[in-house]
């Protein structure tokens, strides 16, 4: 099971309704960790019960203050509630130097380290059930964007079993670490019965112009969680944004299940947003325009 709260979703600044970028991102109810940490975003954590103490890891996607304000008061909240496991922060090159300079801001007791990671267009950082794999976008400075994507499950075709007479129990148990086994003086194998299943793709792009080459990280995507800034006639030329139809565009061609669009300009808000909305749905029918405390629920 994979839970994701939009803590913020507007683009540059924040709004009375929106605050800056910020993703909530929660598997089998153990291994928590951030996409972008826009400057509200501890006490979003805080105001929808998140555990903020279990994050061990946080994935900036650039360098551009409305997705990292937030890193200074929650590191340092962190520490005064007593945090003593390390934080992992992983971002594009020069990750090292801003996260460098941000920790000599001020002053405060900080008792647990920091690791920086700086990655690169097709880098896999590895967890027990799922990998994070970063992509290159389309930006005005190093930016990255990160698939979440869980490893591949053997279960067990039940359908296959019933030919065999077989039922859930320590036999399809054997079967699933690769071992043969007998039943009713039938030898069974494990390819008679066991599939590999692929687990749950997610993308998230964050900043980006579109670009075809993206294509090729978010294709098959569950859900894609993608910048559309600007309404196509406002996107001024040489602005490395996307636009709703880029983002259904991206969608479309990647063969996506699932549209959410977020980072979303302060212009559309009120009747804007309906506009905005009603170009989303009809361009890509399963869509969303993402909210702050919007809560995705995905399961294998």
């Amino acid at each position: 099971m994979l839970r994701i709260m939009f803590l913020g979703t507007s683009a540059s600044v924040p709004t009375k309704t929106r605050n800056t970028p910020c993703l909530y991102f929660e598997h089998d109810y153990d291994v928590r960790f951030l996409m972008d940490v826009g400057e509200c975003c501890q006490k979003s954590l805080i105001t929808y019960g998140l555990k903020f103490m279990r994050i061990n890891h946080i994935f900036i996607s650039h360098w551009h203050a409305d997705h990292f304000a937030g890193l200074i008061g929650l590191i340092q909240t962190m520490g005064l509630e007593g945090r003593d496991k390390p934080l992992h922060i992983y971002g594009p090159r020069r990750s090292k130097e801003f996260m460098d300079k941000l920790l000599r801001l001020g002053y405060y007791i900080r008792n647990y380290p920091i690791e920086v990671h700086e990655l690169k267009h097709g880098d896999v950082i590895e967890f027990e059930r799922f990998v994070i794999k970063a992509f290159r976008t389309f930006h005005r400075i190093p930016s990255l964007g990160y698939v979440f994507e869980e490893k591949p499950v053997l279960k067990a075709n039940m359908e296959k079993a019933a030919k065999f007479g077989l039922k859930t129990g320590p036999l399809i148990g054997k079967l699933k670490r690769g071992e043969s086994v007998t039943f009713r003086g039938q030898v069974i194998n494990p390819e008679d019965i066991i599939e590999k299943v692929r687990g749950l793709k997610v993308v998230y792009t964050g900043d980006t112009a579109y670009d075809d080459e993206l294509v090729k990280s978010i294709e098959d995507a569950d859900l894609l969680i993608a910048e559309a800034t600007f309404e196509d006639e406002d996107k001024e030329p040489y602005v490395y944004h996307m636009t709703v139809s880029e983002a259904v565009a991206l969608a479309k061609n990647s063969y996506s299940k699932k549209l959410i669009v977020t980072h979303i300009s302060r212009r559309y808000e009120g009747e804007g947003k309906d506009k905005y909305e009603k170009r989303l749905k009809e361009g890509f029918k399963n869509s969303e325009l993402a909210y702050d405390g919007m809560e995705v629920i995905l399961k294998r």
